[in-house]
Order: structure tokens, then sequence, then C-alpha cells
């Protein structure tokens, strides 16, 4: 990439110098994704869609869970544990393969406080994307100071226009 293109990536995705932070496309088909999902018996209905703080309670301690934050800002997380066995809530499917602010996990640890991340080999966000989930967060009432986050760069998909 020119260095050019590097630093206009760069301004974009820090947010720096007034620049709005970007969205992520989706590497991926949603159709495939949607049709696993509802062969597997699961439901878009069941995706967690928290408006308090209390709502994160149902994640289960020391499990990490899906995340994306959608466009409007709103937290969209799976209902099951990334590591569950035929887990088709994949971030696609939280994002109704819509661009998004930021996609990766969600980890409730001891004492409700929260870690995120930004693996998702979908979106392929960065670091810095992770001000959007903290932000989310926080509008749900969880103290900034009860949030972490750890950088888990993912093994991207190739984007569509390469494949």
């Amino acid at each position: 990439m020119p260095p050019r293109a590097r630093l206009l990536v760069y301004l974009l995705s820090s947010g720096v110098a007034g620049c709005a932070a970007p969205l992520f496309p989706s590497r991926v088909d949603l159709a495939p994704l949607q049709a696993k999902l509802t062969a597997s018996g699961g439901d878009r209905a069941r995706i967690l869609r928290p408006s308090s703080w209390e709502d994160l309670t149902a994640l289960e301690v020391g499990r990490r869970y899906k995340l994306v934050v959608a466009r409007d800002g709103r937290l969209a997380i799976a209902p099951l544990p990334a590591d569950a066995p035929d887990n088709a809530y994949v971030h696609p499917i939280l994002g109704d393969g819509r661009p998004v602010r930021t996609a990766g996990a969600i980890t409730r640890r001891p004492n409700d406080t929260f870690e995120v991340d930004q693996d998702s080999k979908s979106y392929c966000p960065t670091y810095a994307s992770l001000d959007a989930a903290v932000e989310a967060l926080v509008r749900l009432g969880v103290p900034r100071a009860r949030i972490t986050r750890s950088d888990r760069p993912p093994a991207c998909v190739a984007p569509p226009s390469s494949r």
C-alpha cells in the first residue's frame, strides 16, 4: 500500500483530525451463513441487543461472546459463547451483513468488568475501532474503568474484490 494510502487508513481508523471512524464491510456472503444458522436451529431473535448494563449479566463469566457495534452504535452480542459447538452466530449474522463500527468479542470478567477485542475475520476491524465498543458499553451504564481492550488482530479473509 502506498504511504499516502496508509496514512489515510490510519487517519480514518483513529479518528485523528476530526475524521469520522470508518465502517467495516463484511468480507463474506451473508446468505450461506443465514442458511447455516437456520439449519442449526438458531434464530436471529435470540441475538442479545442490550439496552442496559443489567442485560449484560446474561453473559457467562469468563466466556467470550462475539459482538458487533452497528452503524447506529448499538451492540449485538451472540447468545452463545464463541467456543460453543456448532455456533452459527458469526459476526455477519450479528451485523445482518451490513457494515459495522467494530466487530470482535466481549468477555465478562469477575466483578462485572468487561474485556473487548477486535478478532473478526469477516469484518477485519482495527484495534482503534474498539472505541465504538467501549462507548456502547459506557452508554449502557458500564463504568469506563471496568472496560479493558485486548489487541487480537484478526486473520482476515480476503476482501470481496480480490476473491
